[in-house]
């Protein structure tokens, strides 16, 4: 009986070697996370911006995924005169598949996968109609070919090749001149929504460092700049 107790003993210690392995990386990971948050906690204050956590905004229900509570925090400040917010948000895509388990029955298995993005928005001074620039697949392609185009035309036929405009005709007529469609086709500026007074982009990722933040937002800017909209500055 002792024997086999040891050996009971013995086989348990895997098994509780790998739970402790698992509390201490779950420690370590809420750790840095936390780490992380004064960092940007720390920099927000250098430079008079303010960081809210799960703030309460609608920026989920235009981002892929859709998910309304997505954002998780959110810095706010202004860079070169504009009023601009870097958030980081996420969703999660749950898959269930099953399978046979050899014995006439089925086995069920769930995998989840999380998807972060970092998203900066441009505050406008006031609203304006929905528009955003968004690359051209070669579905779209093929259609425009075959009839027409689904969505407004600028008349520029690189960038019209290159990129389907989604927005009212007379506004992309409007806000989209020469100067931001060569930006576009040089690959200097993001793909972009506009939506009431926002003006905003995303990227896959989160905010490793707060010394990102300006370079995250100058090419958002550089596309507020652009735009034909009376409350920015001519160029």
């Amino acid at each position: 009986m002792e024997g086999v107790a040891v050996i009971a003993v013995l086989g348990c210690v895997p098994a509780l070697a790998l739970v402790g392995l698992l509390v201490g990386l779950i420690a370590y990971s809420r750790r840095r996370e936390r780490d992380r948050r004064d960092v940007l906690q720390q920099w927000a204050m250098q430079h008079g911006w303010t960081v809210v956590p799960a703030p309460n905004v609608d920026w989920g229900s235009r981002l892929p995924g859709r998910n309304r509570r997505g954002v998780s925090l959110a810095l706010f400040g202004a860079i070169g005169g504009y009023r601009v917010s870097v958030a980081e948000y996420s969703y999660t895509e749950t898959h269930t598949s099953t399978s046979g388990d050899g014995m006439g029955g089925t086995t069920t298995t769930t995998s989840s996968h999380s998807h972060p993005y970092v998203v900066i928005v441009v505050h406008l001074d006031e609203p304006h109609p929905a528009i955003s620039v968004q690359p051209r697949t070669a579905v779209s392609r093929i259609g425009q070919v075959l009839f027409g185009d689904a969505g407004p035309m600028t008349g520029d036929q690189n960038f019209d090749k290159h990129y389907r405009v989604a927005g009212d005709p007379v506004a992309v007529g409007q806000f989209i001149g020469p100067a931001l469609r060569a930006e576009h086709l040089a690959g200097t500026v993001p793909l972009w929504a506009l939506h009431q007074t926002e003006l905003m982009t995303y990227r896959p990722g989160r905010i490793d460092s707060p010394h990102q933040i300006p370079n995250l937002a100058a090419s958002l800017i550089r596309v507020a700049a652009l735009l034909r909209v009376k409350d920015q500055r001519k160029l």
